[in-house]
């Protein structure tokens, strides 16, 4: 008789905190630019939760909700990326956290890049420095969990020769119903 399945382990408080700091981060970087004066406590306020969020999914929700963890380790030859996933088989996750893990991690990276563009345009130029930071941290931290995830990794793969094969099939296809690309004279 073959073992029941085990329903995925569930963690709603690690998923409110993996939306939390990302929300409120962006959500007071929008209020400090149009409501409050004071660049300082802005700032400083702003790269705190940044970097609130960036601890967070880096140390706590990316093991949770998808069993994956990156650390860069510095010695005296330099530093090198570590990447790591837990073991096929060693645990069910639940599979809409994952999905929403995903899309907290790409949103978060758009939605700095976004703000960055708004203060371009503004030539709020002081400003600009926290959705820098912002992107750079979020970046890291979507960059990190991709190189640990081989699922993501298969799906590019797999999403990157689905593109390639239609892009070749249509090529010869075109080329097919031009007559092979030249001109009859």
């Amino acid at each position: 008789m073959a073992d029941p399945v085990e329903p995925a382990e569930r963690h709603p408080t690690v998923m409110i905190f993996h939306w939390l700091f990302k929300a409120a981060a962006i959500v007071w970087f929008l209020l400090c630019t149009f409501f409050i004066k004071g660049f300082v406590l802005n700032f400083v306020i702003s790269i705190v939760l940044i970097a609130l969020d960036f601890w967070t999914v880096k140390n706590v929700t990316g093991r949770k909700l998808v069993g994956l963890r990156w650390w860069n380790e510095a010695n005296d030859s330099g530093s090198a990326w570590r990447f790591e996933s837990a073991p096929e088989g060693s645990r069910n996750y639940n599979p809409s956290e994952k999905t929403w893990f995903w899309v907290a991690l790409v949103g978060n990276v758009g939605a700095w890049a976004a703000l960055a563009l708004m203060e371009i345009f503004r030539l709020k130029f002081d400003y600009l420095i926290i959705p820098i930071i912002g992107l750079t941290l979020g970046s890291s931290n979507l960059v990190g969990y991709f190189k640990c995830s081989r699922e993501a990794k298969d799906q590019l793969q797999s999403m990157t020769t689905s593109i390639m094969t239609s892009a070749a099939t249509s090529y010869v296809t075109n080329a097919v119903r031009t007559g092979g690309g030249t001109n009859a004279v």
